[in-house]
Parts: structure tokens; C-alpha cells; sequence
């Protein structure tokens, strides 16, 4: 009997790949959302602190101020592309587990063809061994 081929193996492999790459790209899209997340608590922080800086002046209280409101429009700023980034990855996300849905798919085609393959080898070598005995009797009678 011949050696099992599945006949959509390039596919298969395709589909493995495919599903390699859309991991790595959520991967990717979650580090960068995760940093972007980090810089925002970052700067929240540092808002934080600036709000407990008692201003001994008038000069000085007039900075404050204008570095409290700079680091409001960074905060604002900052939350927009926490939010963008946050819906890649969600984009990413979903192309990944929709890769991984048609490599898994291809798997399981292949192995009801490697069963069907075999249940089929194990019929030939049946009949191989019938057709064998069959000509041994016609052969003591």
C-alpha cells in the first residue's frame, strides 16, 4: 500500500503559519498596550505627586498649575491611545483565535484522512491475506 499523503498538506502547513503570525502580531499589539498602560499609570503618578507640591509663590504656583494642566492633556492623551491600543489588540486578538480555528480545522480534516487512509490499508491487507489463503486451498484440493 502507499505511504499516507494528505493532499492538503501545503495548506495545513500555511495554516500553521498563518496562525504563527497572528499570534505574534496579539503578542505584539498587547506588549505595546501594556507599555502604553504603564506610561499612563506613569504619569498619573507623577500627577500625583505634582498635586502635593505646596508653591511657596505666586511664580511658582502659576508653574504648578501650568504643569498640572500639561500633565492633564498628557494624561487625556495618553488614555486615546491606551484605548487604541487596547482595541488593536482586541483586533488582533480575534485574527488569532480565527487562525487558530481554521489551522485546528485542517488538523482534524487530516486525521479523519490518515484514519480513512488506514481503515483502508488494513482492508487491502485483508484482502492480500483472503486472496492468499483462497489460492493456498484451491491448491490442497
Amino acid at each position: 500500500m502507499r505511504k499516507f499523503r494528505f493532499r492538503l498538506q501545503r495548506v495545513l502547513e500555511y495554516r500553521a503559519l498563518q496562525e504563527e503570525w497572528a499570534k505574534e502580531a496579539w503578542l505584539e499589539a498587547r506588549a505595546l498596550r501594556i507599555a502604553g498602560q504603564q506610561e499612563l499609570e506613569a504619569t498619573i503618578e507623577e500627577k500625583k505627586r505634582a498635586e502635593l507640591i505646596l508653591p511657596s509663590s505666586v511664580e511658582e504656583m502659576q508653574a504648578l498649575d501650568l504643569y498640572l494642566e500639561r500633565l492633564d492633556d498628557e494624561i487625556e492623551a495618553q488614555e486615546a491611545i491606551v484605548e487604541t491600543l487596547r482595541q488593536e489588540e482586541e483586533k488582533c486578538h480575534g485574527e488569532w483565535i480565527e487562525a487558530r480555528k481554521n489551522h485546528e480545522a485542517l488538523k482534524r480534516l487530516r486525521e479523519k484522512a490518515y484514519v480513512a487512509w488506514q481503515e483502508e490499508a488494513a482492508r487491502a491487507e485483508q484482502k492480500a491475506l483472503d486472496d492468499w489463503s483462497n489460492a493456498r486451498r484451491r491448491k490442497t484440493a
